[in-house]
């Protein structure tokens, strides 16, 4: 079989995931003003989605600017707007569907979780991640 050869793509969040979030918190609020709840725990609560909600986006966002490459020998490097490289291991994927999901732990023990769409990805790159990740849990 031919070795791997190295996988490179710049990642910037998914809109797409962005808008179900705005989407799910806005439907969550429906909800809420349409329930039989009393005015202050629907306040409560609506408040409670809303903070939810921002954190996710900024969450979503703040992983903006990477440049990823998962390299030939099986390691991962990024670099954040191509000043200073760190490499990082696949913790763990998850494919479903059109979506890939790739969560990395970086040097220093954070997580990195970068979700590949269509609106943020092309199709050549996922398939070729998807064949890649079905290769690596051989």
């Amino acid at each position: 079989m031919p070795s791997a050869t190295a996988i490179a793509f710049d990642y910037r969040p998914s809109r797409r995931l962005q808008a179900a979030v705005v989407a799910v918190a806005l439907l969550a609020g429906i909800s809420l003003a349409l329930s039989a709840l009393s005015l202050a725990l629907a306040v409560a609560l609506a408040v409670a989605v809303a903070l939810y909600a921002a954190t996710a986006l900024w969450r979503l966002r703040r992983h903006d600017g990477w440049r990823v490459a998962w390299h030939d020998a099986g390691h991962w490097s990024l670099a954040r707007n191509a000043v200073a490289t760190q490499t990082a291991e696949l913790r763990d994927a998850s494919v479903r569907g059109d979506w890939i999901v790739l969560r990395l732990r970086l040097g220093d023990g954070r997580t990195l979780p970068l979700v590949l769409a269509s609106d943020n990805s092309d199709a050549d790159l996922r398939r070729r991640l998807r064949v890649r990740l079905a290769g690596a849990g051989e």
